[in-house]
């Protein structure tokens, strides 16, 4: 076999072995997974946010609950002196009055306040439920797809290690500083070889001088094409 014809075949199997993991790699299970992945990631971020939300809202109920304590502690404090007899002179009942009407209002504030926390961590903690549970959905779903996508995975394993064993065996029969060359070219373009079509590069279809056309025919030396720098190949 010429070297040539070798190193065509070497490049069936080379784009092959490409194509089966470029196939592997957009396969529609692996892009879900991946979407599924990246859906995960994300919904993990939100509940940490929202774990470390409600706990500063626990930590402002909880000061705000103790104000609310503290001012109707005050309250009662002065219920009581009234209701002892304890306030005599007018001024200072006067006072206390005014002092109640003002806590009165702190007090229906801090109740408000108390009201719309509670609320919000109600509304907290749905939420967190609901992502959840929407990730536990999303985790089982991952696992099933994954288990598919494996399998699916170590059946083309299989034709692709047999294909790159074709290909390696191959490959050592070809000249070492050919075959470097057609790793170089590879590096910026696919296909390496180009097969001569109707005396055109079959690469970039540049048409070919008759004297380049005869020496790919005549498989003597490595041509590559002016255009493109492809290897130029004629196919019997």
């Amino acid at each position: 076999m010429d070297r040539l014809d070798t190193l065509w075949k070497y490049q069936e199997l080379d784009l092959a072995v490409d194509q089966y993991i470029l196939d592997m790699k957009n396969s529609e299970l692996r892009q879900k997974l991946l979407k599924l992945r990246d859906y995960l990631i994300k919904q993990e971020e939100t509940l940490v946010k929202l774990d470390d939300d409600a706990e500063q809202k626990n930590n402002l109920l909880g000061k705000v609950q103790h104000e609310y304590n503290e001012i109707s502690s005050t309250i009662k404090s002065l219920i009581e002196k009234l209701q002892a007899g304890e306030i005599k002179a007018l001024d200072e009942l006067e006072k206390m009055t005014n002092e109640g009407l003002a806590l009165k209002d702190k007090i229906r504030k801090k109740e408000d306040e108390l009201k719309k926390l509670v609320k919000e961590l109600d509304n907290f903690q749905n939420k967190l439920n609901d992502i959840r549970q929407k990730v536990a959905k999303a985790k089982k779903e991952y696992t099933e797809v994954k288990k598919v996508y494996d399998e699916q995975v170590s059946n083309i394993n299989e034709e692709l290690n047999s294909l790159k064993e074709q290909r390696d065996n191959l490959a050592a029969s070809i000249d070492k500083v050919l075959m470097i060359k057609y790793k170089n070219i590879k590096a910026s373009k696919t296909p390496v070889i180009s097969q001569l079509i109707d005396n055109q590069c079959g690469g970039c279809y540049m048409s070919l001088a008759s004297l380049v056309i005869q020496r790919v025919k005549d498989k003597k030396q490595i041509v590559e094409c002016e255009n493109c720098g492809r290897i130029l190949y004629y196919k019997e």
